[in-house]
């Protein structure tokens, strides 16, 4: 009995130990997939805060400087469009000194050849030539490529002053090198006239040819005027 006894105690003794073993591993197991259970959670927590913090971060000085700067050129540029309307407004009231003020005003806000083209056709009205070139050259310095101002240059010198065809060709020579090229046309073509009134049969030719090279779409029409002026 005593032989059998040891060996139910030492059964017993080696079945406590396994079940002890057993039950640590069960909580070291539970522990460890509790811990990784709640990485998500501690990073989602260390990310929220980050953004907490970013949130009530101060803008930096060179970002409002930026948005005041926005700010500024917003209203610089409404106070410009309103000062250009109000000289439209006086030009078409014939109130040409208003219009004039109107249009210095606006040069305040914007160096812009729009404001000297309009000083131009005050000028131009008012029937002082002199300043009327000075306005378009400064509109012309500023926006070399619309071919428009230099047609209306070549117009106002040939109707109001004294200028010979040469004079007159050189301008267009110049504008030529420095207008748009998709309305490069739009400046021959008006040169083209304009020799012809000098009398000046084979410039306007040769003129009209140039045309149709650039714009080819025309060329019957040119043609045409090649043809009237071969016939005269």
């Amino acid at each position: 009995m005593m032989n059998l006894d040891k060996k139910y105690i030492k059964v017993g003794i080696i079945v406590s130990v396994i079940i002890i073993l057993l039950g640590l591993g069960l909580y070291f197991k539970t522990d460890i997939q509790k811990l990784f259970s709640t990485q998500e959670p501690i990073i989602e927590d260390e990310v929220l805060l980050e953004n907490e913090e970013n949130e009530n971060t101060e803008v930096s000085p060179e970002i409002k400087a930026g948005v005041e700067e926005t700010k500024e050129s917003v209203d610089l540029k409404a106070k410009f469009n309103e000062a250009l309307k109000n000289a439209r407004e006086a030009f078409v009231k014939k109130e040409y000194q208003k219009s004039l003020d109107y249009y210095n005003e606006s040069l305040k806000y914007k160096n812009s050849d729009i404001s000297y083209a309009g000083m131009f056709s005050v000028y131009s009205v008012k029937g002082e030539t002199a300043k009327a070139v000075e306005m378009l050259d400064k509109a012309i310095k500023l926006n070399p490529s619309y071919t428009e101002y230099w047609n209306w240059k070549l117009i106002i010198l040939e109707e109001k002053t004294s200028a010979s065809f040469a004079d007159l060709k050189k301008i267009y020579e110049d504008g030529l090198t420095k207008v748009d090229y998709k309305t490069k046309v739009n400046l021959v073509t008006f040169f083209a006239n304009i020799a012809e009134r000098f009398n000046q049969k084979e410039e306007a030719i040769s003129l009209w040819t140039y045309a149709q090279e650039l714009y080819p779409q025309n060329k019957t029409l040119y043609q045409g005027e090649i043809d009237r002026l071969k016939q005269n």
